[in-house]
């Protein structure tokens, strides 16, 4: 036959096949039914408003995951891959919702809406949640994405389920004691469907995008072309290969490792190994070893071959066994320097048990704040937030894998960054990037964040708003989006670009439940902190705001003053690294050019290294070189090794800028700031 023929038949029997088309014209009437009921149920009961705003949101959430995969599909198949995903993922949000409603307590907080002039339960506000939740699904479901016969079943099930929410809304039947319990039984069970649900349509499009489809292509006429397309197809081929190949490969000092069946039995967990695959992980690999050779043993069991284009930077020697002699010496000295404390550098480098008991009493206050940030009160706003920064510390251990060693912990503890970044993006920003390129303009996004107000570094092209920042009321003005930035635009870019300013990758958009989670980070922080108020507090809209402005402002400058001026300031941006030697250095070359460690050390600051209370305060961030040296290291033994980490640094000759005071280190990033502000 000819080629249309085959193509028009092709077509014909593909269309008759696909179970997509299976729902037809009475799944479509029958949604139509359900949504009419639903709308006339809620005009006739204003109480049922709610199911409206539910059904609105997961519309908009839908809406804002299409935009985010917008450009990226490029076949039928993807598409619908990424419907049931969009699906899915609303679904999850649905029930996580619903599930935080339920768990208000009804004698401590009634839900008032100005809408209806009256207040409902957080049984009825959460079933309202789900209601709208499967009326949108069966929408979805009828007009976007239809379903293949085998899972009408599953329609059937959420159109029965709906029907009897609505009774129960209507007529208040089993709105008593066990209701709670019923409603999130129902909600446990509808979870662990979309998740699974979300893994099998993430793994069929994983295998879908690893097929090459040859069926549609026009016969050749020539020998010519068909060697020429051979070519084409094996050059095709390779390249896909590569890039598996790179995906499924963890880099350190120029080698390619293969190390997907070492994951599973990674002593550090899975989430730590995770964040090298498919990278140069050579700084993760050397700094969350220090005070071992394990892993080196380990490693040489997985090797593959050189990695023909590593992205590592100049301070990555090709040869696996190269050792940096100036870390080598610190890492020996931290080590006699803990034990001498009655510290196992191994064992105990985790949280001791004050620490844990002050991270207990920090999140009981953020908790205690909570309550009166949501009830629209704008001192309990400010205290949110300090709280929130507070807690940073223990997601900023957490995100380090240094709370515990058990790394269910640290998964779990990373969390406590919640109030000041997204928690799945702050681990490619920050313990990936940041850790090991730090100041690195082409690889740390750290230097990239707030273009919009400063410039922070003299490669970025110098623009009129620029001098503005020579005023410093302009800086701490900036200072106060700090974490708008970290917590909803920058998270946004990650996910509808799939990296970070084209400088991190962000690779955990392959694994579902991770990107499931960063979105869950992102609705929930605006509800949280920006909604909430202004729904469940009682109080006038404008204090509801001023509550959700206080707690951004609040976070957003103590975030910024504790941490960009640890990095951001002339000596650790254009200083080539290495002070005026005294006599008998070790070694009389430039150690920044060679050394991954004496690169962290001239590019970091410290302050108040003697005061408690600047330590507790900062989160550690005072003993901000020492952090670098040894991330995997908890904050509260930074002090004890800072003495022999300062004398290892001047008897290498490496710069050590360590300030009196937290005002010092202020005006010398104000200072850079203001240098940067003229052309």
């Amino acid at each position: 036959p000819s080629p249309k023929e085959t193509s028009g038949s092709t077509s014909k029997s593909l269309k008759k096949a696909d179970p997509h088309h299976s729902g037809g014209p009475p799944l479509s009437f029958l949604s139509l039914v359900w949504l009419s009921l639903c709308t006339a149920l809620v005009h006739r009961q204003n109480e049922l408003i709610v199911v409206f705003f539910a059904f609105a949101t997961s519309f908009a959430l839908a809406s804002i995951l299409s935009l985010v995969r917008a450009g990226r599909l490029v076949s039928a198949e993807k598409t619908r891959s990424a419907n049931s995903t969009t699906k899915n993922l609303v679904g999850l949000l649905s029930c996580v919702a619903s599930l935080l409603t339920l768990c208000w307590n009804n004698d401590q907080v009634s839900f008032r809406f100005v809408s209806i002039g009256g207040t409902i339960t957080p049984e009825f506000a959460s079933l309202c949640i789900l209601t709208g939740y499967l009326s949108f699904d069966l929408w979805f479901a009828s007009f976007c994405h239809p379903p293949p016969s085998a899972r009408l079943f599953s329609v059937w099930e959420d159109a029965l389920t709906l029907t009897a929410f609505l009774v129960v809304l209507v007529k208040e039947w089993g709105m008593d004691g066990g209701c709670r319990f019923r409603i999130g039984s129902w909600v446990a069970y509808k979870s662990v469907r979309l998740v699974l649900d979300l893994s099998r349509w993430g793994h069929s499009a994983a295998t879908h995008n690893d097929v090459v489809r040859t069926e549609s292509r026009q016969p050749l006429s020539t020998h010519v072309e068909e060697m020429m397309l051979k070519k084409q197809q094996q050059n095709t081929l390779s390249t896909m290969a590569e890039g598996i190949a790179k995906e499924n490969t963890w880099t350190v000092h120029g080698q390619q490792y293969d190390l997907s069946d070492f994951v599973a039995r990674h002593p550090g967990g899975k989430e730590a190994i995770e964040l090298g695959r498919g990278r140069d992980c050579t700084a993760l690999f050397e700094s969350y070893h220090p005070f071992t050779d394990q892993h080196r043993a380990v490693l040489h069991k997985y090797h593959v071959r050189p990695a023909a284009d590593s992205d590592a930077n100049a301070n990555n020697d090709s040869n696996s066994d190269a050792r940096d002699l100036f870390y080598e010496a610190l890492k020996t000295r931290a080590a006699e320097t803990l034990k001498e404390h009655g510290i196992d550098p191994n064992i105990d480098r985790a949280s001791t048990l004050p620490r844990a008991a002050y991270y207990v009493f920090i999140f009981c206050c953020l908790l205690i704040a909570a309550r009166y940030h949501i009830r629209g009160n704008v001192f309990g706003s400010f205290l949110f937030a300090v709280f929130g920064w507070l807690i940073g510390a223990l997601g900023h251990d957490g995100g380090h894998f240094a709370v515990s060693r058990k790394p269910f912990v640290n998964d779990l503890s990373v969390w406590g960054i919640s109030f000041l970044c997204n928690p799945v993006m702050w681990q490619h920003q920050h313990t990936y990037a940041h850790h090991s390129h730090t100041n690195e303009f082409d690889h740390d996004p750290d230097l990239h964040h707030f273009t919009a107000f400063l410039r922070v570094h003299r490669k970025f092209r110098h623009e009129e708003r620029y001098g503005l920042q020579r005023n410093r009321a302009f800086v701490f003005f900036a200072y106060a989006f700090v974490v708008f930035g970290t917590c909803i635009k920058i998270p946004f870019g990650m996910l509808k670009d799939g990296s970070l300013y084209g400088i991190v990758e962000f690779t955990d958009r392959k694994r579902p439940l991770r990107a499931f989670m960063m979105l869950a980070h992102y609705v929930g922080y605006i509800g949280i902190i920006l909604v909430a108020p202004i729904f469940f507090s009682g109080q006038p809209w404008y204090l509801a705001i001023l509550a959700g402005l206080t707690h951004v402002v609040t976070a957003g400058m103590l975030f910024a003053i504790f941490s960009q001026i640890n990095h951001l300031n002339e000596r650790s941006i254009e200083i080539g690294g290495v002070s005026d030697r005294p006599s008998g250095s070790k070694d009389p070359s430039n150690l920044v050019e060679t050394s991954w460690a004496a690169r962290q050390v001239v590019t970091s600051n410290n302050f108040a290294t003697s005061s408690f209370a600047w330590h507790l305060l900062s989160n550690g961030l005072n003993l901000q070189i020492e952090h670098h040296l040894f991330p995997g290291l908890n904050h509260c033994h930074l002090h004890l090794i800072a003495p022999v980490v300062r004398q290892t640094c001047e008897e290498y000759g490496v710069l050590y800028k360590s300030y009196e005071t937290w005002s010092d280190l202020m005006d010398a990033t104000l200072q850079w700031l203001d240098a940067l502000s003229l052309p």
